[in-house]
């Protein structure tokens, strides 16, 4: 057998590989006398009919059987006598399949980068401030007032920003599809809403129709409305006005876990300090991380991108979905999606082929123990039973991928744990 192999970048290869015609004969012989002992030919009982009369019979079916089988098997071969592990499937631009000549073909497939990471010890990071002000607590306490607003119906009332209005809506897009929703909740003012249209809503009344049309420009519209002009229509079945709690022991007790103020004060500080440390922490390790990243640029190969974004799409499909929108109804530009999703994916690669090699160079592992204990911490989060998870995980490698996760981490680990970290100023 003839290789030969050809670098198109430093994760892309060409494969060509060739073997004589006596090679091919042998797997047409194998082939034939496999058809031979399954096929029922009329006048002849299964396996008994004359080879000839097989070979002619399923000629075509039999060179795109010896095809495939040498195709499947030169290259597992070739691959495996030159040393790599190819990633996704190989793509054949070329094949020489010819009756007593030499069979022949060419593929290119990536492969992971070669590479000695380098540089990931004593990097310099610092922590960034986590320190909770009295505006952080403020801020906390009036979104819990917001989170504990009432909303009560005035009939009285003209629609104020922050108001909300109960209305049948229907929207009539300019040569599109006509849509009506009854008794959809709109808040006045909301920044979801176009400018426009949060205008047309102020000063609305119960039982009030509303009508008007907005042109909405080319750029900066929402998804599927930019450039168009759409109508509205709108009858108000209710304007209520947005009721806030004042700060004071009652709201703190219809909480259920406070007798005070007080009390919730000091909680929410708590918590916040949590937080921040949290995100410091997160914070200085992602920093680390892409110090890293810098030191050790690399050409990432272009399949485990592209399984990246898909991932993330699918992710995306989803939550969703879990929130009940039905993707193929949202009007969702798939391919302004997929280019915004690539750089984080790149990024994401690149930083898992890294923490790969530093796992290697270091002999980062992780315990069995460990991982059982992983596995026990998921199905509490979620609810389940252990022996459910654990045997979910072991269909179609999610163990491998488990442990390949964590031990991702585990790097991640110790890079920051031998980091030269700075606190905050």
């Amino acid at each position: 057998m003839k290789i030969e192999i050809t670098d198109l970048s430093p994760v892309k290869k060409s494969l060509a590989v060739e073997v004589d015609a006596e090679e091919v004969s042998k797997e047409t012989e194998a082939v034939v006398r496999r058809y031979t002992g399954q096929v029922r030919l009329p006048g002849f009982r299964q396996g008994k009919a004359p080879v000839d009369m097989v070979r002619k019979r399923f000629a075509k079916e039999i060179d795109d059987d010896v095809r495939e089988r040498l195709i499947t098997r030169l290259w597992r071969e070739a691959t495996s006598e030159k040393g790599l592990i190819p990633l996704g499937e190989p793509v054949l631009e070329d094949l020489k399949h010819e009756h007593g000549m030499p069979f022949g073909f060419k593929t290119t497939f990536e492969v992971l980068p070669q590479f000695t990471v380098k540089d990931y010890r004593g990097v310099e990071a610092t922590t960034p401030a986590s320190r909770v002000e009295d505006s952080d607590v403020d801020e906390a306490l009036e979104s819990i007032r917001q989170s504990h607003a009432r909303y009560a119906v005035d009939e009285a009332r003209l629609a104020e920003p922050g108001d909300v209005i109960v209305a049948d809506l229907h929207e009539q897009p300019e040569d599109g599809e006509a849509k009506t929703r009854e008794r959809v909740v709109l808040e006045v003012g909301a920044p979801g809403n176009p400018e426009p249209f949060n205008a047309n809503l102020l000063g609305a009344k119960t039982g009030a129709t509303l009508a008007f049309t907005i042109d909405f420009p080319a750029e900066g519209s929402p998804s599927g409305l930019a450039g168009k002009k759409v109508s509205y229509r709108l009858l108000v079945h209710e304007v209520k006005r947005k009721e806030i709690p004042p700060l004071d022991d009652a709201l703190a007790k219809d909480l259920g876990e406070f007798d005070s103020l007080a009390a919730l004060k000091t909680r929410v500080h708590a918590d916040l300090s949590e937080r921040k440390a949290a995100m410091a922490r997160s914070a200085v390790r992602q920093a680390i991380l892409d110090k890293v990243l810098l030191a050790n640029p690399l050409t990432v190969p272009e399949v485990l991108v592209e399984e990246e974004i898909q991932h993330r799409l699918e992710d995306m499909v989803r939550e969703m979905m879990f929130h009940g929108v039905d993707p193929r109804k949202a009007e969702l530009d798939w391919k302004q999606l997929r280019e915004r999703n690539e750089e984080p994916a790149r990024k994401i690669v690149h930083a898992r082929l890294v923490l790969d090699a530093i796992a290697l160079a270091e002999s980062v592992k992780v315990d069995r123990k460990d991982l059982e204990e992983r596995i026990r911490r998921e199905a509490e989060r979620i609810s389940e039973s252990y022996e459910e998870v654990r045997l979910r995980l072991s269909k179609g490698g999610g163990l491998q991928a488990l442990e390949t996760q964590m031990v991702r981490e585990k790097s991640l680990d110790l890079i920051t744990s031998i980091a030269n970290i700075q606190g905050a100023e």
